[in-house]
């Protein structure tokens, strides 16, 4: 009998796998780390309160990701240019309403960071299509890596970084923002010459603001621009596929919590990551769902007249290839008919 070999995992996948381990075994250190905090040194109305945190943030995760998934359908009313807008708008609306039902509900306290955090991320996503509109951003996503659209995606991955350090949500004095999203996505889409100078420029800016997390927060940066550089390089210069992407930046969203928990002195790291460590995680995971959406349609909707003309000889040559079979079987019939 033939044996079937296995089929070998190229190294590169492997050094992939063992980013995502290192990031799993961080949350896991990060969540027993906060199970005996609670257990042993806090308050029980603490961890319940962190618990009715998470679990709404879990919920709206679970909502806002449903609505988004059913959103493209409304394309096939007709094609615009803009339409990618209509996410942020159409969950925009989405969120006055639960808004104005939380207000109803005295539920406000809970619901309401995650809807100014959900208000920070929308402006970002719309600066980032923006970006996506322009030629040098196209053709870094095409994989055409001439070094003039690499420094303008850097630029503009730096500025994009430094801005989210500025505007950000207050959580009990804690600052929650989406800046380690944004360098993590210059690392995937542009690789080293992206995410690292980015990552560095945009977390000596978070360091110079100073602060008691200032340090963990700039490292945290400045690791989010190599894990996505590395990535990047060991993926065949390809941006991650989606279900991956978003656990990535799940598992880094607790990695940097961790680096919090490490880095600052305990009575303070441990209330300020629980305080912002749901709404990151909020903005994170639907942040990079948004992204990789718009980014498919920009992918799809972008052709250049040089792909058209390829497109258009291989269609051409699939119909030679078929007359040619089909002459074949003709010929093939008058040899039989001419034997007979």
């Amino acid at each position: 009998m033939r044996r079937h070999r296995r089929k070998k995992i190229p190294i590169n996948h492997l050094k992939i796998i063992g980013i995502f381990s290192l990031l799993l075994i961080s949350n896991i250190i990060l969540y027993v780390a906060f199970i005996k905090h609670y257990l042993y040194d806090s308050d029980i109305l603490i961890s319940v309160t962190s618990i009715n945190n998470i679990l709404s943030m879990i919920s709206a995760i679970i909502i806002l990701g449903f609505i988004s998934t059913r959103l493209p359908l409304f394309r096939k009313l007709g094609d615009s240019s803009i339409y990618e807008i209509g996410y942020l708008i159409i969950i925009g609306i989405l969120s006055m309403v639960v808004s104005y039902f939380n207000r109803s509900a005295n539920t406000e306290a809970i619901i309401n960071p995650f809807l100014e955090m959900f208000k920070v991320l929308s402006v970002m996503l719309i600066f980032m299509i923006i970006v996506t509109k322009l030629k040098p951003f196209k053709n870094v996503l095409k994989g055409h890596t001439r070094k003039k659209d690499l420094i303008f995606c850097m630029i503009v991955f730096s500025i994009l970084g430094c801005i989210a350090s500025k505007y950000h949500v207050y959580v009990n004095g804690a600052p929650a923002n989406v800046r380690c999203l944004i360098i993590m996505i210059g690392g995937l889409i542009g690789g080293p010459f992206v995410g690292i100078p980015s990552a560095i420029i945009a977390g000596g800016f978070r360091f110079m603001h100073g602060g008691v997390t200032a340090f963990p927060c700039a490292i945290s940066t400045i690791i989010s621009g190599i894990v996505g550089s590395l990535i990047y390089v060991w993926n065949d210069k390809k941006f991650l596929r989606g279900l991956h992407s978003i656990l990535l930046v799940f598992l880094f969203t607790g990695f940097e919590m961790l680096m919090i928990v490490v880095l600052t002195p305990k009575a303070i790291s441990f209330p300020f990551a629980q305080d912002i460590y749901p709404l990151m995680l909020f903005a994170s995971v639907l942040g990079m769902a948004l992204f990789i959406m718009i980014i498919r349609e920009e992918k799809g909707n972008t052709i250049t007249y040089e792909e058209f003309r390829i497109n258009e000889m291989e269609n051409t040559l699939d119909g030679f290839i078929d007359r040619v079979d089909e002459l074949e079987s003709e010929v093939e019939e008058l040899k039989k008919e001419k034997s007979d």
